[in-house]
């Protein structure tokens, strides 16, 4: 190897390539949740799983709230919610005709809010 070839290379990092950019996101910058569109319609079988996931973005970590035809979701024996940082989902272990209808999640942080809602048909 020549004098200076091997001048260049002592002056790069090891592993590093030449012009390549970082990927990760800046964890100091804010920003308003950021909804994922939901699957929509979602059909299920009568007495299947029914599952509706939700999944936003968001800096601080936006909460998560669910509502079927308006009425505000709670977890209870029969409906399950789970919430990670990254989404959350309703899940209905044996769906019947009455689970059907408009499920709407929202997620909010303090600078913003967004919704987005999803047809849930269960058949008989």
């Amino acid at each position: 190897m020549t004098e200076s070839k091997k001048k260049d290379r002592k002056g790069r990092k090891k592993g590093g390539k030449k012009g390549q950019k970082e990927k990760e996101a800046d964890p100091t910058k804010v920003a308003a949740p950021k909804l994922k569109p939901m699957r929509n319609p979602i059909i299920v079988d009568e007495g299947k799983r029914l599952t509706v996931k939700c999944e936003a973005t968001g800096n601080p970590l936006p909460t998560y709230r669910w509502f079927k035809d308006g009425t505000e979701l709670k977890k209870n024996k029969k409906v399950k919610i789970r919430n990670s940082p990254k989404n959350s989902r309703v899940q209905i272990s044996k769906a019947q005709l009455e689970d059907s209808g408009n499920y709407t999640c929202v997620v909010e942080n303090p600078l913003g809010k967004e919704n987005s809602t999803g047809t849930v048909n269960v058949q008989s």
